[in-house]
């Protein structure tokens, strides 16, 4: 018996001291609020900049915590001034990693404008619609009922016009959905 439990001693050992270390390095990432950082939302200089194409009437924007049902929404923000919202989603281009964009509505319902805020398009290709400042700008001024005649898909780029755009008719979804929590209407 004596020397069964030499030998599994080394092991029990190294088991103990691995839970241990697991157990205060989970502690000390809670407590520097890591995982808070890691779930945050964007800047203050950042969302001036995102907001200055998706929603150029808002003064400045403010995270609001609101559910919906669609799992692509990341962030729900709304123009301190009253101007509208904006909502960042998760929309599925060519690329498995979903592209990160916030299209900005009025408090009409009105498309103002989105921004591309990260994506890993193919570059030439995808890139060439996320880099196209005149294609995206034909968001602006789109009600949902003009989404799927105002905007064509770029030829040799469809999966990520299709996917921008899907993320537009998302957003108004999701416009409709909370306009009454987020916006008081």
């Amino acid at each position: 018996m004596r020397k069964t439990w030499e030998l599994i001693r080394p092991t029990f050992v190294l088991v103990l001291v691995c839970a241990v270390v697991s157990g205060l390095l989970a502690l000390t990432y809670n407590l520097a609020g890591v995982a808070e950082l890691a779930n945050a939302a964007y800047t203050e200089e950042q969302l001036a900049e995102y907001a200055a194409t998706a929603l150029p009437q808002a003064d400045r924007l403010e995270l609001v915590e609101a559910e919906s049902e669609n799992e692509d929404l990341k962030f729900v923000y709304k123009a301190a001034n009253g101007a509208g919202m904006a909502v960042v989603l998760d929309v599925k281009g060519y690329d498995s990693t979903p592209m990160a964009i916030m299209y900005g509505l009025d408090a009409d319902g009105v498309m103002q404008g989105l921004t591309v805020i990260s994506n890993n398009e193919t570059p030439g290709i995808g890139k060439k619609v996320i880099e196209d400042a005149a294609y995206l700008a034909g968001y602006a001024g789109l009600t949902e009922a003009d989404l799927n005649t105002a905007v064509d898909a770029v030829s040799g780029a469809t999966k990520t016009s299709n996917g921008i755009r899907a993320g537009a008719q998302a957003a108004f979804e999701i416009f409709e959905e909370l306009k009454g929590e987020v916006l008081g209407q």
